[in-house]
């Protein structure tokens, strides 16, 4: 079997086994957020730090972050302006949607059953900006939207400033910047250590693939059909176009270019349903555009790493 295949079908067979427990009640969604907390504590850091501290550091890989920024930019700005005549909470959650990516919890088990740890340093890089943009971009959009008084308007800056601050305190980036502490002063860590988070790491591609089936789920009504379509039409338009023009025109190796242009075809990120459900937003719009993404990027990247031989 063509090891791209193999990567994607095993990935799918994983998938459907989460659904699977699901649809049968041996686990629910509310206990597929513990795994998601338990994944985000754990295994997830473990793989950021692991692939950052091994990474041979080069000034090509500080563009990624500023890609993924590039894009959420674009993307929201386009989705803002087509739905300015919306009502504020429809337009602001549907500008939401459009930036911002689901990295950890879809791209990162695929990244690395295809192009090993060498892709995963790019994926770590371009998910430092992805952390940006969420928290700051996309969270930010959300509490300006938000239909709020003047009594409220200093909770808005309160909750713009904590969510600045909350990137700092996401274990996730904490283990990126330490993995960037240990990389560039050559700091030598005891082999039991790094055995034990190495470990760790390996066990972040499997739950990840377990917890996207036990979230999948979709009921589309036909009122709200259009309005998720065009958020959709707008991020892949805007993906697939960014993405194609960097893979032919960087000047860096195939490998590198390649994690570009799948990073811009990534899904919606799954902050996107705790944020609504914070902010007041229907999360409903927002769990059928996570949903709904997550298969067309899965189809999509199984679709250019076999037609374009990204491998």
């Amino acid at each position: 079997m063509n090891p791209t295949n193999a990567v994607f079908i095993t990935a799918l067979s994983i998938i459907a086994l989460g659904f699977f427990l699901k649809y049968k009640g041996i686990i629910s969604e509310k206990e597929g957020k513990i795994i998601t907390k338990l994944l985000v504590h754990t295994t997830f850091p473990a793989l950021v730090f692991v692939t950052i501290m091994r990474v041979k550091i080069e000034a090509d890989l500080l563009l990624l972050p500023v890609f993924c920024i590039s894009f959420s930019a674009i993307s929201m700005t386009i989705t803002g302006l087509l739905f300015k005549n919306q009502t504020k909470r429809l337009r602001g959650l549907l500008t939401m949607a459009s930036g911002g990516f689901n990295l950890g919890l879809f791209a990162f088990p695929l990244i690395e059953g295809i192009w090993g740890p060498e892709g995963m340093v790019f994926a770590a890089l371009f998910d430092m900006g992805n952390s940006i943009v969420v928290f700051c971009m996309v969270y930010g959009t959300g509490v300006i939207f938000a239909e709020t008084n003047e009594v409220q308007a200093v909770r808005k800056r309160e909750k713009l400033k904590k969510a600045f601050l909350k990137i700092f305190t996401l274990l996730p980036f904490q283990a990126m910047l330490l993995g960037l502490f240990v990389n560039l002063t050559k700091l030598e860590l005891p082999e039991v250590l790094v055995n034990i988070i190495d470990i760790l790491a390996k066990g972040n591609k499997v739950l990840v693939l377990l917890i996207m089936g036990i979230y999948l789920s979709i009921e589309l009504k036909p009122e709200i059909f259009k309005k998720i379509a065009s958020v959709l039409v707008i991020r892949y338009a805007v993906g697939l176009t960014l993405g194609f023009f960097l893979y032919y025109n960087l000047p860096f190796e195939p490998l590198y270019r390649s994690i570009v242009l799948v990073c811009m075809i990534l899904p919606v990120g799954m902050t996107l349903l705790p944020f609504a459900d914070e902010l007041g937003y229907d999360s409903k719009i927002a769990g059928l555009l996570v949903n709904i993404s997550m298969i067309i990027s899965f189809v999509l990247m199984w679709g250019l790493v076999l037609g374009m031989g990204l491998r």
